[in-house]
């Protein structure tokens, strides 16, 4: 697995690969815009972009992904709100297209009361209208699990997998698999059996090929607690060794996983160094510098 986090896009995207390689990254997260608004969106210099694509190889970054804006709703039953959460989405496509990521993860939505058939069937209505009209030929719309509190859809692999059944252009759409989603929402992966018992669920359900990335986050909730909050790798419910199964797991090899947490330079560095102790056969690379922006 290529290892990284979520990168801070201040002052210029094209600055994230460089802060990403400053804290030991081999792969990032980034948002393309603001995550808390979803109107009036500056678009993308193609300078910035061509910046931010050759950072990448600059600073040995080997994969990167774009994280979708948080207030998308694709599931919202609210006319105005689900066209505004649309035509946001469909930014995101684009944007990820133009900075030449594969990858768009994203919260499937919140079915506000309505129900979770009709939430699901209206994010999976929500994704073809998207993927429809969106200039991103190569990009996947990557469903984020989630720990499913309230209304929020997504907490249970068979829920991602009906909106997969549903969705009209099922090759484009992905699996981000959150680890501290996961463990919230009730799937006990601390133990080898656990492990192998969490992917067997993934495989009989959204499929195992479907996944394209993951959030490496430990829980401050406890098990099922459906609470959304990260803790630092190994200080959590999850603890430590409940994450080697995973960065040891061959078939995860080329994919990137990402932290989201505590979002600090040093957290990020302490995170990475607790979660590469725990391969096997690692051997740790050259000191990486620093920077300022």
């Amino acid at each position: 697995m290529y290892l990284g986090a979520h990168m801070s896009i201040a002052k210029s995207i094209a600055l994230a690969p460089e802060r990403g390689e400053a804290v030991g990254c081999e792969a990032i997260q980034v948002f393309s815009r603001s995550p808390r608004m979803l109107r009036n969106t500056k678009p993308l210099a193609l300078e910035e972009t061509a910046a931010f694509r050759e950072n990448l190889a600059a600073h040995h970054i080997v994969r990167a992904v774009v994280h979708a804006n948080y207030l998308i709703n694709l599931a919202s039953p609210t006319r105005n709100m689900l066209k505004v959460s649309r035509i946001a989405f469909v930014e995101e496509l684009e944007r990820a297209q133009q900075l030449g990521i594969r990858d768009v993860i994203f919260h499937p939505g919140a079915h506000m009361g309505k129900g979770e058939a009709a939430g699901l069937r209206a994010i999976a209505q929500s994704l073809d209208w998207c993927l429809s009209r969106a200039e991103a030929p190569g990009v996947f719309a990557v469903l984020e699990n989630t720990a499913g509190a309230g209304s929020v859809l997504g907490h249970t692999f068979e829920q991602l997998a009906a909106i997969i059944e549903q969705a009209s252009f099922p090759d484009r759409l992905g699996l981000c698999v959150d680890t501290c989603h996961t463990f919230a929402a009730g799937y006990d992966f601390r133990t080898r059996d656990g492990y192998d018992g969490l992917m067997r669920t993934l495989d009989a359900t959204v499929g195992l090929g479907r996944i394209r990335a993951f959030h490496l986050n430990d829980s401050k909730g406890e098990l099922g607690s459906h609470a959304d909050r990260h803790e630092n790798i190994g200080k959590g419910k999850i603890g430590l060794e409940g994450f080697r199964p995973l960065v040891n797991d061959a078939r995860f090899r080329e994919l990137p996983g990402c932290l989201e947490y505590p979002g600090d330079d040093a957290g990020y560095r302490r995170n990475l160094r607790a979660l590469r102790s725990l391969i096997e056969g690692y051997v740790p690379p050259k000191k990486t510098r620093r920077t300022r922006n």
